[in-house]
């Protein structure tokens, strides 16, 4: 037998059904792309209102507007005093779409997200291209990421906006950044700063997990003269594109934003409490938040195992980095070596495994898979081929069913949920119905990542809610960490009474006029708290309808 490379051996042939060309690789890139597509959709498509988060850039699309498209010093969202040092990219992409396009801007921001977030399929392709050397492992990767539920979850919300806008950016630029290393070339660098600083430009954690990104891959390929030079040009090149926005924000507010923002991440160094955060996720094996069994996860770690026996560290230690360095979203960046590292699983380990099971020779291209070419053996090869493609497409459809399931304590999928017509209905009462000057409490029913209710109040009932948390990673002082600790205080209250809003009060200085009791889907919240209000001297019904109760202070 005529001796064959690694690669060569992964190299997925091509090969005839009776009469019919068909191309394996172009079929199963399809598929995979066609599912990552649909289970993205279907979660969209379900909802009539952008899912979960979104009202802050919402805000801040209209702010850049009303101000001619130049950037604001200061958002209007809610209480009006969080610097606009938000990455711009995707508020000037939507604001225009929302002036040149005949869609309203909440249906831009249902589906600008979804659409960013289907682009990374095709991004994250051309990366598994680039650096994978097996047309099997390429198909196999792009499908485990595209079914990776972290992979799309946070993407896809109101927020995901900017989420999928910098992740689609960051898996460019990483594949022109691996090219670079690799082979340098004036065009590559070219793109590699251009797509570094539109990542930069749409979402500055997806820049940090960029910037630490780039320096594991120097690590591993770049350590020469030439990838000195092209990482100094690299990083002078995103400097200076994206110069406009940062040497803007700072002549209107100095460092202090980009400090507060930086300080509400973490690393796992950060602190005990990110430790122990990390520890638990992996040990659970819930960074993919697959809800059953963590399928693509197991073949992650395959592929991690393989890699390490055959001295290919670099996929590897770019998972941990990312765990390590960036705590409060490494689940959704870890997606992408996952999915990498699952499509040399399947390649390198499961599919071999399967060609020896089901033949009767050894996996290699000269056997079972190019027997069609032989006379009177087609039946034979259709049969040895069908029966791995059968075990394969039962995991696939395993993955695929895997990231619909939306169901209370199974994965993260229902935090893709989105204000309801009920809601919405109380806060335009609101709006209308209450003066200018009230002061709310949104009562939380949810952590204060999925409480999509305190984020869109400002937006929708116009008037400032006090425990909304977003927004406050740009102000000084840790007023971040502190409105986290007030909201969570604040949903402790739901199961008190009237004293214990006024304690909170008084521990926050925030001083309130209304009370917002949202109830979910005609389900009313903090029944505890509604009945002690209702029957309170000090607070008066002013509404009561399928979306909450408003309580007003007298």
């Amino acid at each position: 037998m005529v001796a064959r490379s690694a690669r060569d051996l992964l190299v997925l042939p091509r090969w005839r059904l009776t009469s019919l060309p068909l191309d394996y690789y172009t079929v199963g890139l399809g598929v995979a792309l066609a599912l990552g597509v649909l289970v993205r959709a279907a979660q969209v498509l379900a909802t009539e209102f952008p899912l979960n988060d979104g009202g802050l850039f919402y805000a801040m699309v209209r702010d850049l507007q009303a101000n001619n498209y130049r950037l604001p010093a200061f958002t209007s969202y809610n209480t009006g005093d969080i610097p606009y040092a938000y990455s711009p990219l995707a508020f000037y992409l939507t604001a225009l779409a929302d002036d040149l396009l005949p869609f309203s801007l909440l249906t831009l921001f249902r589906f600008l997200p979804l659409l960013f977030s289907c682009l990374t399929l095709f991004a994250m392709w051309r990366l598994a291209r680039t650096m994978l050397g097996s047309q099997v492992a390429v198909v196999a990767a792009v499908a485990a990421f595209a079914l990776i539920p972290r992979s799309f979850i946070w993407l896809i919300m109101g927020g995901g906006l900017t989420r999928a806008l910098g992740v689609l950016f960051a898996l460019l630029a990483l594949e022109q950044v691996y090219r670079l290393y690799r082979n340098p070339g004036e065009r590559t660098l070219f793109l590699a700063a251009l797509f570094s600083a539109a990542t930069v430009l749409s979402h500055l954690q997806t820049g940090w997990f960029l910037v630490f990104s780039i320096v594991v891959f120097w690590l591993f390929l770049g350590r020469t003269r030439a990838g000195i030079r092209s990482s100094v040009l690299l990083a002078a090149a995103t400097g200076a594109l994206t110069s406009p926005w940062w040497l803007t924000v700072l002549a209107h507010h100095g460092l202090d934003p980009f400090i507060a923002a930086n300080g509400t991440g973490g690393t796992v160094f950060s602190n005990d409490a990110n430790r122990v955060s990390v520890m638990l996720s992996i040990a659970r094996a819930i960074s993919t938040s697959e809800p059953f069994f963590p399928l693509i996860a197991s073949l992650g770690l395959l592929g991690a195992v393989l890699c390490f026996a055959t001295n290919r560290f670099l996929l590897p230690t770019w998972w941990v980095v990312i765990i390590l360095l960036d705590v409060r979203a490494f689940a959704t960046y870890a997606s992408i070596p996952i999915g990498l590292l699952a499509g040399i699983a399947i390649a390198e380990g499961l599919l071999p495994l399967l060609r020896r099971r089901f033949t009767q020779e050894p996996a290699s291209e000269s056997g079972a898979w190019e027997r069609n070419s032989q006379p009177g053996l087609a039946s034979r090869t259709f049969v040895e081929v069908a029966k791995p493609a059968f075990v394969l497409g039962c995991l696939l459809y395993y993955a695929a069913f895997a990231a619909t399931v939306k169901q209370p304590g199974l994965g993260e999928l229902t935090s893709l949920d989105a204000v309801d017509p009920g809601q919405r209905t109380a806060m335009e009462w609101i709006a209308t119905s209450t003066p200018p000057g009230a002061r709310f409490l949104v009562i939380p029913s949810s952590p204060w990542e999925t409480g999509k209710e305190s984020e869109w109040f400002p937006v929708l009932a116009n008037r400032p809610s006090l425990a909304t948390v977003q927004g406050t990673e740009w102000l000084p002082n840790s007023a971040f960490n502190q409105r986290i600790n007030a909201y969570y205080d604040l949903w402790g209250c739901s199961f008190a009474g009237p004293a214990c809003l006024d304690r909170w009060e008084a521990q926050t200085g925030l001083t309130f006029t209304h009370v917002y009791l949202p109830a979910s889907d005609g389900t009313p919240c903090c029944s505890t708290l509604a009945g002690s209000l209702r029957s309170s001297g000090t607070y008066q019904l002013r509404y009561d309808g399928a979306g909450g109760v408003v309580f007003e202070r007298r």
